[in-house]
This record gives C-alpha cells, sequence and structure tokens, in this order.
C-alpha cells in the first residue's frame, strides 16, 4: 500500500473506531510522527477525510475530528434509509447470479471476521456489501453521498454506549437482505433494507429502562 493510502486508511480507521474522539484537534506533524510519514502524506489524507466528512479542516484553526450530534445522526440515518430503498426495486430487477455469488461470498467473508473479531474489517465488508447492492440499481449520481451516510452511520453506532449487539450478529443481520434479493423481491428488499437501517443502533431493554 503506498504511504498516502496507508495514511488515510489509519487515521480513517481511528475516526470510524472512536480512537480518535469527537472534535480533537488533529496536527499534520503529530499524524507525520505517528504515522512515520511526510506531512505532505498526511494533508493529503486530512483532505480526503475532509471530503468523507471525518475531519473539519478551517485554515489557521487547523483540523477537527467531525462532532457527532444526534440530530445530525438521525438526519444521516434518514438519507441514507430514503437512498437504499429507492435503489431497492432497481436493484432486483438488475440482479445477476454473479452479483448474487459475489454477495454471498461477502456475506460469508463478514461471518469469518465477525468470528474473529474484526470490528474494523466487519465495517468495511458491510459497506462493501450495501453499496453492491446499490450499484446495482444504477444511480450513480448517490452513490458518494451513501458512501458517506454509512460511514457516519457506523461511527454514530459505535459511539452510542448503550449498542450492545454481537458482531456475528451483526454479520447474518445482511442475510435477509440478500434472499429479498435473490428472490428479485424489490419491495421485499426495500423492506429489508429499511429494517436494517432503521435497526442499526440495538439498545437492550435493561439500557434503555436504566
Amino acid at each position: 500500500m503506498r504511504p498516502r493510502e496507508a495514511a488515510y486508511s489509519a487515521v480513517k480507521r481511528r475516526i470510524i473506531l472512536n480512537d480518535l474522539q469527537p472534535g480533537i484537534a488533529l496536527t499534520e506533524l503529530g499524524l507525520a510522527r505517528e504515522l512515520g510519514c511526510s506531512q505532505g502524506t498526511v494533508r493529503e489524507a486530512l483532505l480526503r477525510l475532509q471530503e468523507d466528512g471525518l475531519v473539519i479542516r478551517s485554515g489557521h484553526r487547523g483540523t477537527t475530528v467531525t462532532p457527532l450530534d444526534p440530530e445530525e445522526a438521525d438526519e444521516i440515518i434518514a438519507l441514507r434509509r430514503r437512498i437504499e430503498m429507492r435503489g431497492a426495486v432497481r436493484a432486483a430487477a438488475a440482479v445477476t447470479d454473479g452479483a448474487l455469488h459475489d454477495l454471498q461470498a461477502l456475506q460469508d467473508e463478514m461471518e469469518r471476521v465477525a468470528s474473529a473479531g474484526n470490528q474494523y474489517r466487519l465495517i468495511e465488508l458491510d459497506t462493501d456489501f450495501h453499496l453492491a447492492i446499490f450499484r446495482l440499481a444504477g444511480l450513480q449520481a448517490l452513490e458518494q453521498i451513501l458512501v458517506r451516510c454509512i460511514l457516519h452511520s457506523h461511527r454514530q453506532k459505535l459511539w452510542e454506549p448503550r449498542h450492545r449487539r454481537p458482531l456475528l450478529e451483526t454479520a447474518r443481520r445482511h442475510q435477509p437482505i440478500y434472499e429479498r434479493l435473490a428472490a428479485r423481491d424489490g419491495a421485499g428488499l426495500a423492506e429489508a433494507l429499511g429494517h436494517h437501517i432503521d435497526t442499526i443502533v440495538d439498545v437492550s431493554s435493561e439500557r434503555q429502562s436504566a
């Protein structure tokens, strides 16, 4: 992996997993020392992360990790839900046996990494799974918006202290989506995706009543 890609991936991972917490200040020099690369490489990484909405760069004020706001998170989830459900009917009509084979491979890999406890890799595969379905719809202008929504919904989920779902259960939540797509059932696929997105954060009844 090239230095610029490695730097981008490393900082992105730390932000998604909330190792770099919302609102924390980042410096190019500090990150360059941590990552063992040049400040120029870090600067390129931060520009990409700004495009992802994961950092805020404000000139002389420097760079900070984007804050997490509950109301904004609700809007992101609602937007993600609308985009994925809108693409569902088109995706179900366009799906091929080859696409189903690839999605099943992603499902199997999600379960494998979940069993191994690799949370971040599960997030990457989850993103690949949802994007693979959405791309079947051919709504290319919306893809980058969806990518951003998916990133932020994962970040918000991991920040929520009451979220308690085991990783393997998280991986297996994609099976009903796959089944509706395999049946070429557009309405059923939209319903499955809507339910999946609505229940991204799992809050136990004990913690809710606490």
